[in-house]
């Protein structure tokens, strides 16, 4: 990694702690607030709850797709972030992903990414519709392919497992013969220590 490829995670990190201001909020108005999580975290814990889900969503939204494009900026050009990607696709191929993200949601197939692309690719009904994807981070110049990530917090419910997988199966379609590259970016393991492989448990579904 390149120095100033450092020198610009350091100063996005510093950057993203000094935005971090207290609770404004008095622990009697907490108390109002949350009355359930009240009854957990007594006192001066309600205002460090609530401190920490601020900074939490501030990670997930604007922290981490930051340090991502930074580091991947490091080697490659073509690097954007919440990049807007429309295209026509064939409207058989459009309802094709609808049904396999709807049995996957169902339970009423299992996960095989390559049989999916196959059915996409294979689907043809030479009436075409417009399709508009955005993507967390988009690398054009990946070696491979064009990279496509959805980056999202550990543990996503079951809605937005569909909709990520929705919009991965669409920017393949979209790029069928660039060699497309898409996944799903959790910025770290909650299983840990566990022995679970996270990314064993992200296959199973996506």
């Amino acid at each position: 990694m390149r120095q100033e490829t450092r020198a610009k995670l350091k100063d996005v990190l510093l950057s993203f702690k000094r935005s971090i201001v207290e609770v404004p909020l008095s622990i009697e108005e907490l108390k109002r607030a949350y009355p359930f999580h009240s009854l957990l975290f007594p006192g001066e814990a309600l205002k460090a709850f609530k401190k920490q889900r601020t900074v939490v969503t501030k990670m997930g939204q604007k922290l981490i797709p930051e340090l991502a494009k930074i580091i991947a900026e490091d080697q490659y050009m073509e690097v954007h972030q919440d990049y807007e990607i429309v295209g026509q696709l064939d409207t058989a191929k459009v309802e094709v992903i609808d049904n396999i993200v709807n049995e996957l949601r169902m339970g009423r197939r299992k996960p095989n990414h390559q049989k999916e692309i196959q059915e996409i690719l294979a689907a043809k009904s030479g009436r075409t519709k417009e399709v508009r994807v955005i993507a967390d981070l988009f690398i054009g110049d990946f070696k491979p392919g064009p990279l496509f990530f959805e980056i999202k917090s550990p543990l996503p419910n079951l809605d937005i497992c569909a909709e990520s997988k929705k919009k991965m199966l669409l920017f393949q379609a979209l790029f069928e013969n660039k060699n497309p590259q898409a996944f799903l970016a959790l910025y770290y393991n909650p299983y840990y220590p566990k022995s679970i492989n996270i990314h064993l448990l992200n296959e199973s579904w996506i």
